[in-house]
């Protein structure tokens, strides 16, 4: 049995071998169909740098397209080594670093900043064309344009760069832009100090990297307003001049929050809480590490001024009940004065020597009724004879004057001009009549009075 399994095993030996030496042969085969990993970089090098040419010559004819742009540079990236840099954007480089190097005034610059763009435009990674647009426009005073090529600048840069030059760059503009508007804004703050303006300025100073020093003439008035308070003891005119004093600080220095500060508390002492509230939003405005107290100070003035307000409410009030009191006696006085006063009601005569009226105090009946209807004054007298009348009545202020006129066999006379004056008691009415004959010939006077029928 050993000896038949021996022969198997020389048997079967040959075949195996065979099989092995088959194996180690079809091995080398199946290696032979997959091509080396350089081999497969270079082909996929070969393809996307293709596809940049193709994405490029698109990018020439659009410029203008952001997105087209964007995955030139984002191809571009994942290149190595980067692609190269065509020689027509090399040539604008250098013109534009040319005209920069020359360059002397904004416009200048903006030039050589364009062509730097066009660089851009020729090869869009290339993140130096980027920066250097930025920079010129930079000098400028384009800020736009600077930000804009800026961020190119940030998306093109490869990994692995340095972009602190691009930060300080930034910062840089910023800042620049930053004066030029502060610059600008307190220019027309001067034309026209509006509370919009001031804050505006406060807010860009906010945001300045040195802010700006304080004018002389700000301290001129600062320091003549801490004079004036320290002596409005002795003088209490003196604390308006302060106030006065501080808001001219602030006019010539609008960001000024210690100036606010000082203005808030002397027009708190004033009394003035609207405005010292005022006053100390703009100094945490100004001072924004400073809220915490601040803002705890605009609360007591917010209560200060409530209580002012009760007060005030309260005053008036009792102001408006004095008021209505003087009205009312002042309206009462008047109509007691216009009772008292007016030539209108029921008189009666009393006998004058040659007087010849009728009635008395004794004959109520008689009395003499002066009234004013429709603008025209009127007399009657009922006892009166019939063939006289009262004609030609004038009243100027307490004073009237008028003709009885008419014809009595009894009489010689037919005209009586009367003029007589309401007393300053109001319960009279004196003077006299001068009594014609045949309306032409005066005969005499005689003088006249007639009682108020009270």
């Amino acid at each position: 049995m050993k000896q038949r399994s021996i022969s198997l095993g020389l048997m079967l030996f040959p075949l195996f071998c065979a099989m092995a030496a088959g194996a180690q042969t079809a091995k080398p085969s199946a290696q032979a169909a997959k091509p080396p990993a350089h081999a497969r970089a270079q082909s996929a090098d070969a393809a996307a740098r293709a596809q940049l040419a193709a994405y490029l010559a698109d990018f020439q004819n659009k410029p203008e397209d952001a997105t087209l742009r964007g995955e030139i540079v984002a191809l571009a990236k994942t290149m190595n080594p980067a692609p190269a840099i065509p020689q027509a954007a090399r040539d604008s480089f250098a013109k534009a670093a040319l005209q920069l190097k020359v360059a002397a005034s904004p416009d200048d610059f903006k030039a050589a900043a364009r062509i730097f763009e066009q660089a851009a435009v020729q090869a869009p990674w290339y993140a130096d064309a980027d920066y250097s647009a930025a920079s010129a426009y930079g000098q400028a005073n384009d800020f736009d344009g600077a930000k804009r090529n800026l961020a190119l600048y940030m998306a093109a840069v490869r990994p692995g760069v340095s972009t602190q030059s691009a930060e300080e760059l930034r910062r840089n503009l910023e800042s620049q832009q930053a004066e030029q508007q502060f610059q600008l804004a307190l220019k027309q703050f001067a034309a026209n100090p509006s509370d919009p303006a001031r804050r505006q300025i406060i807010t860009l100073v906010q945001g300045m990297k040195t802010p700006p020093e304080i004018p002389e003439e700000a301290r001129g008035h600062y320091v003549m307003a801490v004079v004036l308070v320290d002596t409005s003891e002795d003088n209490p005119g003196n604390m308006q001049r302060a106030i006065e004093e501080y808001k001219a600080a602030l006019l010539a220095a609008p960001w000024w929050g210690e100036a606010y500060k000082k203005l808030a508390a002397i027009q708190k002492t004033a009394g003035r809480f609207d405005d010292a509230i005022a006053s100390l939003s703009l100094y945490q405005l100004a001072q924004p590490l400073d809220t915490r107290d601040s803002q705890d100070e605009i609360y007591r003035l917010k209560a200060l001024q409530r209580v002012a307000a009760d007060e005030e409410a309260k005053k008036q009030q009792k102001e408006q009940q004095q008021k209505a009191v003087e009205e009312q006696q002042q309206e009462d006085r008047l109509a007691g004065e216009a009772r008292k006063y007016t030539l209108e009601g029921h008189w009666y005569q009393v006998p004058m020597e040659g007087n010849y009226f009728v009635g008395g105090q004794s004959k109520p009946e008689c009395d003499y009724s002066i009234n004013q209807s429709s603008g025209r004054w009127e007399i009657t007298n009922n006892c009166s004879r019939s063939a006289w009348a009262f004609d030609k009545i004038q009243v100027r202020a307490r004073e009237i004057s008028f003709h009885l006129s008419g014809h009595d066999p009894g009489y010689p006379f037919t005209l009586i001009t009367v003029t007589v004056t309401l007393s300053d008691d109001g319960k009279s009415l004196q003077g006299q009549e001068a009594v014609y004959l045949n309306g032409t010939e005066h005969i005499g006077d005689h003088p006249v009075r007639w009682n108020r029928r009270q």
